[in-house]
């Protein structure tokens, strides 16, 4: 388990003001195209840090998430895409499906129905809601060319009850001891194995998605969200939320028969809306449990210009082995871009290997 405490930091887009806080090795964002800045501290030992919503300044949201540790089981073998995934080489089929499946999903605030944080009742998301909340997820695989995940409804009902405590305590915690309010040892096990998140004054449907794929901040760099919903063998998870937290459950059900890439990088290998571009915070995962990127380096072109980036220690424990680096503040968020990482090591073989692809960010039209 990696918790930590959160710190403040404020993007002012326009008139509006955007306060976040984040906890865990996690991430935050608004709706597409409105991305908030993050601070993390330090992931060290567990510690909960806790902020009302009447903290904030007037009008403004903010945001908490956390991600779970644990190794999920990486694979031995890697395929092609999954065939029904989403033409990454048609820029218009990316478009119509970010319009369809993801962009109109943003705004969508959470359906809590029957619940109480006075009275300890979790309630539940509607089917409308969690339905947004997994259209845009499948998105989001889809376009890494990875097979859709559904919910169960088992794993709704215990991802309810974490919701619950983490909204009633405005806190995060993967392990909330018997002392929190509206505990149940349900719940607490079922945030055992789920990504965390809280947002004030009020959560979105599909914004869940934004929050867990973005993994900003100083401190997050292991993009441990973002790792667990691009699991390739991940076949059932389950979503719970109140109108300020989610719990979303991606220790699950799984299978070794699901369609793995060699190579999972975000933002994905082809078309790929800049609405979605996650902060400069990019990554590349191997399907294969047996890569390491210890010692990888690497390098991203736009046209001849080769750009500084910053790679990330190495972190194992969130689903794949993965890269993570930080592209430099204001690069254009149009154009295709070359990434080429080098270096990477694979148990058994001598030769270093190599990776290169495309990530073609344009700006969605409608």
């Amino acid at each position: 388990m990696r918790e930590n405490s959160g710190r403040w930091s404020v993007r002012v887009t326009g008139a509006t003001a955007t306060a976040t806080l984040l906890l865990g090795l996690a991430t935050t964002a608004s709706p597409a195209g409105a991305p908030a800045a993050v601070d993390l501290a330090a992931p060290t030992k567990a510690t909960i840090s806790a902020t009302a919503p009447g903290t904030a300044a007037a009008g403004s949201a903010v945001s908490a998430v956390k991600a779970h540790s644990r190794t999920a089981r990486a694979g031995t073998r890697t395929t092609a895409r999954w065939i029904g995934s989403l033409n990454v080489t048609n820029e218009a089929a990316v478009n119509s499906a970010y319009w369809s499946l993801y962009a109109t999903k943003q705004s969508s605030l959470v359906q809590w129905l029957g619940g109480s944080l006075p009275l300890c009742l979790p309630g539940l998301t509607s089917l409308f809601s969690n339905g947004q909340t997994l259209t845009s997820l499948n998105f989001v695989r889809s376009l890494a060319g990875l097979a859709p995940v559904a919910f169960s409804p088992s794993l709704n009902a215990s991802a309810q009850l974490a919701a619950l405590i983490m909204a009633a305590n405005n806190g995060l915690d993967h392990h909330p001891t018997s002392a929190w309010r509206c505990w149940t040892r349900t719940g607490a096990t079922a945030a055992s194995k789920s990504n965390l998140a809280l947002a004030w004054p009020s959560l979105a449907s599909g914004e869940i998605i934004d929050l867990y794929m973005d993994d900003r901040g100083s401190t997050n760099t292991a993009a441990g969200h973002r790792r667990w919903i691009l699991n390739p063998f991940s076949t059932v998870m389950g979503s719970g939320s109140t109108r300020t937290s989610n719990a979303l459950t991606v220790i699950g059900p799984s299978s070794a028969a699901r369609p793995n890439p060699a190579w999972i990088g975000w933002p994905s290998a082809g078309y790929f809306p800049n609405k979605m571009e996650p902060g400069g915070r990019w990554s590349l995962s191997s399907g294969l449990k047996s890569v390491s990127f210890a010692r990888a380096s690497v390098a991203v072109f736009l046209g001849t210009h080769r750009f500084k980036v910053h790679k990330f220690a190495v972190e194992g424990g969130y689903a794949q082995p993965t890269i993570v680096w930080q592209m430099p503040a204001s690069f254009p968020k149009t154009g295709d871009y070359r990434v080429v990482v080098s270096g990477i090591h694979r148990a058994g073989m001598r030769k270093a290997l190599k990776v290169a692809y495309t990530v073609r960010l344009f700006t969605p039209s409608h």
